[in-house]
């Protein structure tokens, strides 16, 4: 085989990966500053310190215990490249974030490409795993659920080619890859114990076939070493003390606490009190339909034919890998309704359990590509996808606001029913606005939640940002509100500016000096 046919399968994933990133060059700089995103980059920050200064304040000031292995990737580069004004800082965590998740979507299509020797499903694999509009959106502010999720996703692809081609380096690589995913977030653990898990059952049917033991115990051990160092290396908080301080943040994150209230279903509710059926609401109205019948119809598939025939999805067989994939949807969501975790702001803390669930949509797609229905097949995919286009380029940048139509999207629903802009992106565009169309020297603002305000002024350029200045109401001109915490209307008539997306309003802001808007 020359060198071009063995390029040639893979050269449409290269194309979509290409424009991809050309549409991240062209709009990365877009997307507003998040809540959590200094608060991310802070612990980033002292791994990086300790790794390279040696200061102890990683262990003496209180974090979230969550991994730094995302965190110092970003601060390589932010470092690297000698990047000190925070625009810069922020604009460049975004586009690296989103190049690395287009990376992963380029995993899955290698997966894809590999599983079902389909010449249309792995780019229809690359499309739904790179641009369902949340996650898209969430890849470029999202420095923590989104990495995780890409890794989580690269993981299975390695899976799959280590059970499939069963050489030891492979298992290794496994062991790598999936440590360094649960060095950003410790649920990884759980991916963990699956792919151990099935290792075991191979070292135990070789002992039963009376087989040699040695390659599956090497396996196993190999993919055990391959996660523990990367784990180790990956995440400095580790260095002192591995076992203790593992098991501590382990703990501290089975019971992170958060007594905020969030919307739901038009009800504020504390997060330490939400119903059983937040994560599946959630997922079931921001996931477009279309994958979701696949999807539902792909786990129903699997578990039947699992129901018939165990242990040809045990053993390592190519049904192995489906059986991951319920593993890895199902387990996450139902250990956090039995544990009642704590979770807020829609389905953001299980990110990771999409890419196994579109994989199991596309075995369900791929079953009826094989029939007289592929043409349908075919032209119901591309309906949905042109949709979801449709949507992403008239709402950009706020793809992350995306609600499929299992919701209703009539005037202001969405906004008095569900959490919209909870992490404040759209404040990027209100600030733009004001500085554009405000040249005073001193601009005053203020917000019910000033954190929106003082995040998205770093993303501001340098002389935008020593005109800005957050005051409290009767000092301020402007007053900017994305509704959260707060989804009724504010009594006044002086909008001045405006974003909505599906009907609903996102972020306004009004004019204070002149006719006073009542804050009630």
């Amino acid at each position: 085989m020359t060198m071009k046919e063995k390029i040639m399968p893979y050269l449409p994933g290269i194309i979509l990966l290409v424009l991809g990133i050309i549409v991240s060059l062209l709009t990365y700089q877009d997307y507003g500053i998040g809540w959590d995103e200094p608060y991310q980059r802070g612990p980033g920050l002292l791994s990086y310190n300790y790794m390279f200064h040696g200061n102890p304040e990683l262990f003496l000031k209180e974090t979230d215990n969550h991994g730094a292995g995302f965190e110092l990737f970003l601060l390589f580069f932010e470092k690297g490249l000698g990047i000190t004004d925070t625009r810069d800082i922020y604009m460049n965590r975004h586009l690296v974030t989103n190049i690395v998740y287009l990376l992963s979507a380029f995993a899955g299509y290698v997966l894809v490409l590999k599983m079902f020797k389909n010449n249309i499903l792995p780019s229809l694999g690359f499309i739904i795993l790179a641009f369902t509009p949340r996650l898209y959106a969430h890849s470029f502010f999202n420095s923590k659920d989104v990495p995780f999720m890409c890794m989580i996703l690269v993981t299975l692809a390695v899976a799959r080619a280590a059970f499939d081609n069963r050489k030891v380096w492979l298992y290794l690589i496994m062991g790598l890859v999936c440590g360094y995913a649960t060095s950003i977030r410790i649920m990884g653990v759980m991916l963990f114990s699956f792919l151990l898990l099935f290792l075991l059952i191979d070292l135990f049917t070789a002992i039963s076939n009376k087989e040699k033991p040695l390659k599956p115990v090497l396996n196993t051990v190999l993919f055990t070493i391959g996660f523990c160092f990367s784990l180790y290396i990956s995440w400095p908080y580790l260095w002192p003390k591995p076992i203790h301080n593992f098991v501590e943040s382990f703990r501290a994150l089975s019971h992170f606490k958060w007594g905020a209230t969030t919307l739901i279903s038009g009800k504020m509710v504390t997060a330490t009190s939400l119903p059983w059926t937040y994560i599946p609401q959630w997922f079931l109205i921001t996931t477009p339909v279309l994958w979701l019948i696949a999807g539902f119809a792909g786990i129903g598939l699997v578990i039947y034919n699992f129901s018939k025939t165990p242990m040809q999805y045990l053993r390592n067989t190519p049904e192995r890998n489906l059986l991951l994939y319920v593993l890895c949807f199902f387990v996450p969501v139902l250990s956090v309704i039995v544990l009642h975790s704590v979770v807020y702001d829609d389905w953001r803390h299980v990110f990771f359990i999409y890419p196994p669930f579109i994989l199991l949509a596309l075995y369900f797609i791929n079953r009826f590509m094989q029939a007289k229905y592929k043409m349908i097949v075919q032209g119901v995919c591309a309906l949905q996808v042109a949709m979801l286009v449709f949507f992403m380029v008239k709402d950009h940048p706020f793809q992350q606001l995306y609600f499929n139509e299992l919701v209703s999207h009539e005037d202001e629903y969405l906004r008095r029913n569900y959490e919209l802009d909870y992490w404040g992106l759209s404040f990027k565009q209100a600030l733009d606005h004001i500085t554009e169309m405000d040249n005073r020297k001193d601009i005053n603002v203020c917000s019910n939640l000033s954190a929106y305000i003082e995040n998205n002024t770093l993303g501001l350029r340098p002389e935008d940002r020593k005109r800005v200045h957050f005051t409290p109401p009767d000092q301020a001109d402007y007053f900017i509100t994305n509704y959260r915490g707060h989804p009724e209307d504010y009594d006044g008539v002086n909008v001045d500016y405006s974003i909505s997306v599906l009907n609903s309003t996102v972020l306004q802001i009004f004019k204070l000096r002149g006719p006073q808007v009542k804050l009630r």
